[in-house]
């Protein structure tokens, strides 16, 4: 069982180019762990390279990443989703679950029969086709090779660590080269420079010439109270609460979103499981500031309404409509499925 501590000492030395102190006595102690790892993931995909996936009855759409959270699966799932709902189709989202927090959030917006979860996917899209689903998004799903897919979308995020150092010593779960597996490949944005994305686009165009690789840009909106009701923007400064895999990357985008806020962040290990003594703690840390959580944390949040009445929400959302040539491709799937 990994603590919280070691968690936040993981992050501190995945973030880090350079790191330091504790977190490079961290780095050396796990670098031994890196190259099994590496030599089991190059076993794994040479096994399903050779293995033809199962059949699906359905077209799916696969949304997956080569790191640890922090690529914006959340907010594109819903894009997509809603984009081929405005093409009449009837989609469902197929998850393993791991994050309880994101099959709360999948069920609040789109309903609880179209969330799938569990570990069997190949099961799960089966399910939902006899539901009456005709179209099936899985979260999460460019390790999971099992099951077959229409679409294998690739996220990277422009603020991905530039030198790649995989698990438990770096937050990959593969290579880059792995990214010639994907059919397109999405280089998300937050609140990085253009310049950054425009380098990963550059660097996986490079790996993998064959995959259509574009830049898409999330865009911080919507504000919620935590039983999901309209909200104003807070005035003046704030306590950003978070537990997601970049937590830095939510404070600089209220910062950019609030620019006459000053903006300090409680950064909590991702997927965290809040306790009456955490809130205890941030109430005390608040110290007259408006709270905004994520929309994934506001579900948790909620369940303590001393603090919940105290905070409003800001969701991540997608800019403009999915670009060719993955516009097309989808296009041709919905008409031809």
């Amino acid at each position: 069982m990994i603590t919280a501590w070691a968690r936040t000492r993981l992050r501190g030395l995945w973030a880090n180019a350079s790191p330091s102190g504790a977190d490079r006595l961290l780095g050396g102690l796990l670098a031994p762990a890196e190259p099994p790892f590496r030599l089991a993931v190059a076993a794994r995909n040479r096994w399903y390279d050779r293995k033809p996936p199962d059949w699906a009855p359905m077209p799916v759409v696969s949304v997956g990443n080569l790191t640890v959270g922090g690529t914006g699966k959340t907010p594109v799932i819903r894009w997509l989703r809603e984009w081929f709902a405005g093409l009449g189709r009837r989609v469902a989202v197929v998850t393993r679950g791991y994050g309880a927090d994101e099959v709360a959030l999948y069920r609040r917006w789109f309903g609880r029969g179209a969330v799938l979860v569990g570990p069997d996917r190949v099961a799960s899209i089966g399910a939902a086709w006899r539901d009456g689903y005709d179209l099936a998004l899985m979260d999460d799903g460019f390790q999971h090779r099992r099951a077959a897919r229409a679409a294998d979308i690739l996220l990277v995020a422009a603020e991905d660590p530039w030198g790649v150092r995989l698990l438990p010593r770096g937050p990959y779960r593969e290579p880059l080269t792995s990214a010639g597996r994907a059919t397109h490949i999405f280089v998300t944005r937050r609140t990085s420079e253009p310049s950054a994305a425009d380098a990963w686009i550059a660097r996986l165009s490079r790996i993998a010439p064959h995959v259509s690789a574009s830049r898409i840009e999330l865009r911080m909106d919507g504000w919620h109270d935590l039983a999901w009701s309209p909200a104003e923007p807070p005035a003046g400064d704030v306590l950003a609460v978070c537990s997601i895999a970049r937590p830095e990357a939510f404070a600089a985008g209220l910062r950019e979103l609030l620019p006459h806020s000053d903006v300090r962040l409680a950064a909590f290990p991702d997927h965290y499981r809040f306790g009456r003594r955490d809130i205890a703690k941030l109430l005390r840390q608040r110290d007259g500031r408006a709270v905004v959580c994520t929309a994934k944390d506001a579900q948790k949040l909620a369940a303590f309404p001393g603090f919940a009445r105290r905070c409003v929400t800001v969701g991540f959302s997608v800019v403009g409509e999915p670009p060719d040539p993955l516009c097309g491709m989808l296009t041709s799937l919905v008409r031809d499925s």
